[in-house]
């Protein structure tokens, strides 16, 4: 069956997402890869400034990416089992309820070791097919022997075929950053990252005003 299209194809293929997404690795166990380091910060006078959307949509457009990569790497539908967190859009953080965030959302895909980077391959021709921008696309070679010195990767661990695709088509509230990786230990990861959003919430704090001082 083939895999359903979602969202509002990019226009142009040099494109780059808000700030916000950029950080694609949150949710790998390695930890983050990229900080989120020029997003305005979070005072009464930028909350506006990012798309609004609740956790619950922000949830929703990430869980509909998710299950549309799966399907369109191995055909299987239905309910993705996730790993998610809502980041702060500058650093790797955890964001509180009224601040703006990115939500991070990856899942795995057991493959056979030999058919992962016809999936990987199969997922970059998809998305570009469908006006994402497909950046970074590699096929280093996986490994079962560990790197040399003290700070090298254990065995097993070298990396494989990957890429990131940027979906900017459509209202900026709806723009993500897609990473597909291959993972030796692990089969295929799908990594889904929203732009920097504001939750409704965070329109209705007030700023911090600083205390009046009166001259005697």
């Amino acid at each position: 069956m083939a895999a359903r299209s979602i969202g509002t194809p990019a226009r142009t293929a040099a494109v780059k997402l808000a700030a916000g997404a950029v950080a694609l690795g949150c949710l790998a166990l390695s930890g983050c890869t990229a900080a989120r380091s020029d997003v305005p910060g979070t005072d009464g006078a930028t909350r506006a400034a990012q798309p609004v959307k609740s956790r619950d949509e922000a949830m929703g457009r990430v869980t509909q990416v998710l299950e549309h990569l799966r399907e369109a790497a191995v055909g299987q539908g239905g309910p993705v089992s996730q790993n998610l967190g809502y980041y702060r859009c500058e650093g790797p953080d955890i964001a509180g309820p009224t601040e703006p965030y990115v939500l991070s959302s990856a899942t795995s895909l057991d493959v056979p070791a030999d058919g992962r980077v016809a999936i990987v391959r199969r997922l970059r021709d998809a998305l570009r097919s469908e006006g994402l921008s497909i950046s970074g696309y590699k096929e280093s070679a996986t490994t079962a022997t560990p790197s040399l010195g003290a700070n090298g990767p254990a065995a097993g661990t070298a990396p494989g075929a990957s890429f990131r695709a940027a979906s900017t088509g459509g209202p900026p509230g709806d723009h993500y950053l897609v990473a597909v990786e291959e993972r030796s230990d692990k089969g295929i990861m799908l990594i889904v990252s929203t732009a920097c959003l504001t939750p409704p919430d965070a329109l209705r704090v007030p700023p911090l005003v600083p205390p009046t001082t009166k001259v005697p």
